[in-house]
């Protein structure tokens, strides 16, 4: 049996799905999108079969537009990440400070000052699951912090640092 190994023919077949998957997905959303025109006609053949697609949904359709960057995007950063983890031999401690300096630098570059509450947001989960991991209302603390600030969120379209006293600072969404 000298053959190729079933992990490395797993791991080929895998890729190959996983590139046919993307590929499918991102064509059928440019087409979608395309097929928009600025008024809702009805709702459009969608990806699952018997379900349909509402194009007039701005967030869904940016989305969908922007797809094929953040796919590119994402594989540049797995390239960066795994290039300099083999180049400097990172291994554990190395590779989540690498990993978290990169993806903290992303943040910043989509968000701006805003990510300032994107982060006070993870931390005060963080603290959540740290003070009340060991109790059963954990979970449900979780949900109705995360709930509450969405809809705190949808309420005041977003928040801004004069909320803070921090007016030089953008007005965030």
């Amino acid at each position: 049996m000298g053959g190729v190994p079933w992990n490395r023919v797993e791991l080929t077949l895998l890729v190959l799905y996983a590139l046919g998957f993307y590929l499918v997905v991102i064509w059928r959303s440019l087409r979608l999108s395309h097929e928009y025109s600025g008024r809702l006609y009805g709702l459009r053949v969608g990806s699952l079969a018997g379900h349909l697609n509402d194009l007039s949904d701005a967030q869904w359709r940016n989305f969908r537009g922007n797809l094929p960057i953040l796919t590119v995007v994402m594989g540049a950063f797995l390239i960066l990440v795994n290039t300099l983890r083999y180049c400097y031999g990172l291994k554990g401690r190395g590779t989540a400070l690498l990993w978290l300096i990169l993806s903290l630098s992303y943040l910043c570059y989509l968000h701006g000052a805003c990510v300032v509450f994107v982060l006070l947001i993870a931390l005060i989960n963080y603290s959540i699951v740290k003070l009340f991991a060991h109790y059963k209302y954990c979970t449900s603390l979780i949900w109705s912090f995360n709930l509450s600030v969405l809809i705190l969120n949808r309420v005041y379209e977003g928040y801004s640092f004069s909320l803070f006293g921090l007016d030089s600072l953008c007005s965030c969404i």
